[in-house]
């Protein structure tokens, strides 16, 4: 199995429980544990999304490693569609981590539980073409 299918499975498996998450969550959002669960479960789809985003620039021959950098190449080349909504969730990922002020984490929750989930959404379609390319 090549590397980028790897993180492909693993990018499935993430978003399949990132798809739960966001649906307890939407059924209560007040539970505190719905918006650890959120949270974390968010982090590892943006981060396994950017992965998959590296690998597969990879695959024709552009050698990008940080994480904004391989989002400003993907859309670039246009591999993804909205380059700004990934760079808002590359930000909301690193801005969960040392955001203390919970108006502003509510603020990224129902960010996460609407429009970057149906953009992880979009992504893990686009990238069953991946493979076949």
């Amino acid at each position: 199995m090549s590397r980028l299918s790897e993180r492909i499975e693993n990018y499935n498996k993430a978003f399949e429980l990132f798809a739960t998450v966001v649906e307890e969550y939407r059924k209560d959002s007040e539970n505190i544990i719905n918006h650890m669960a959120l949270l974390q479960s968010f982090e590892i789809c943006i981060e396994l999304g950017w992965k998959v985003l590296k690998d597969y620039l990879a695959t024709k021959e552009v050698q990008v490693y940080l994480p904004k950098d391989v989002i400003k190449e993907a859309f670039h080349f246009e591999v993804i569609p909205n380059g700004q909504i990934w760079i808002d969730m590359l930000q909301s990922r690193n801005a969960t981590s040392h955001e203390y002020k919970l108006e502003k984490v509510q603020e990224i929750l129902i960010k996460i539980s609407s429009e970057y989930y149906e953009e992880l959404s979009k992504f893990r379609e686009q990238i069953k073409g991946f493979i076949n390319e």
